[in-house]
């Protein structure tokens, strides 16, 4: 038996991709096959990448590029600048022949095996993934409601683990649905694409239990068993995590097992550039700058705020 994954991303987050595929090759008992989705991915890296992957269980290894002009009407956020998590939205068009697949963010470690995941009966529906912890953790969330008119908003999912049913995805043309509301409605994702796959799929998705995507802050422990989200804008490749993460927990869990998976790929010895803390400085202007598109946006939300109160006088 054969498991297809697919996974996106760009330079930024090598080690996040590294890793992840990593962890699911060394707890899975199937061959997986590996198909990723790749903006600005230099040859090298995906030789390294490749060469990181080298495991009994790992079979195909597919790289697929994607422009950043096909990216660029989507929008970027404060909490995740790059666009590149959008190109979930064409795995089924530029991997035709996959007919279902795990999709993976390239920020996870994978501690349990992904056939039992593969082989869940999605009982017609069109994908699964877990709630998200914002809503796990609530008995409502009015705001989230309101923003994005979901008529059961405690049923928001995390798109970072999907189970993805492409033959229906390509029948019922889901990517242009996707793109179309991701562009109508460009102001109000304040999560990117995961308000949007929220949107196009409500009521089409199995929702699984949490082991399946659980966040670090919820400090599962043992890991094993789990999907642990390293969600956040501080990841443990980062200069800035052990900073932002101070309980021995984040360090001695979370931030050794990333490391020790890390170290058993071709990022082995890996540390991110950090002259005279100049690294760190850079990390954390990188992350407060806005970006043309959040700024637009911004100015966008103003306006329509002073047009609210000059129609209430």
């Amino acid at each position: 038996m054969h498991v297809d994954i697919a996974l996106s991303g760009d330079r930024s987050v090598l080690p996040g991709l590294a890793v992840t595929v990593r962890s699911a090759l060394e707890n899975t008992t199937s061959q997986l096959n590996i198909h990723v989705i790749g903006s600005g991915l230099r040859e090298s890296d995906q030789d390294k990448l490749r060469r990181s992957w080298n495991h009994p269980y790992c079979g195909t290894v597919n790289f697929a590029k994607i422009s950043r002009e096909r990216l660029q009407s989507f929008r970027s956020t404060a909490y995740l600048k790059s666009k590149v998590a959008y190109a979930r939205y064409f795995i089924g068009d530029i991997f035709p022949r996959l007919g279902r697949c795990i999709y993976l963010d390239a920020d996870l470690l994978v501690l349990r095996d992904l056939t039992e995941a593969f082989e869940v009966d999605l009982h017609d529906e069109i994908a699964a993934a877990v709630r998200d912890i914002s809503v796990r953790v609530k008995s409502s969330d009015p705001a989230l409601k309101s923003r994005l008119g979901l008529r059961e908003e405690m049923n928001y999912f995390n798109s970072g683990f999907m189970i993805m049913e492409l033959s229906a995805w390509r029948r019922e043309q889901l990517a242009n649905k996707l793109v179309k509301l991701s562009i109508d409605r460009f102001d109000d994702l304040h999560s990117q694409d995961q308000d949007a796959l929220n949107l196009v799929l409500e009521d089409r998705v199995l929702l699984m239990e949490a082991s399946w995507n659980t966040s670090q802050y919820e400090k599962p422990e043992p890991l094993a068993g789990n999907i642990v989200h390293l969600i956040g804008t501080v990841k443990p490749w980062h200069i800035r995590y052990k900073a932002k993460f101070i309980e021995k927990y984040y360090e001695e869990v979370i931030f050794n097992t990333f490391t020790s998976v890390l170290n058993r790929t071709e990022f082995r010895g890996w540390t991110p550039w950090n002259v005279w803390g100049l690294g760190a400085y850079k990390e954390l202007v990188n992350q407060k700058i806005p970006t043309r598109d959040m700024i637009w946006s911004k100015l966008r939300r103003v306006a329509a705020g002073f047009g609210d109160v000059f129609v209430e006088k």
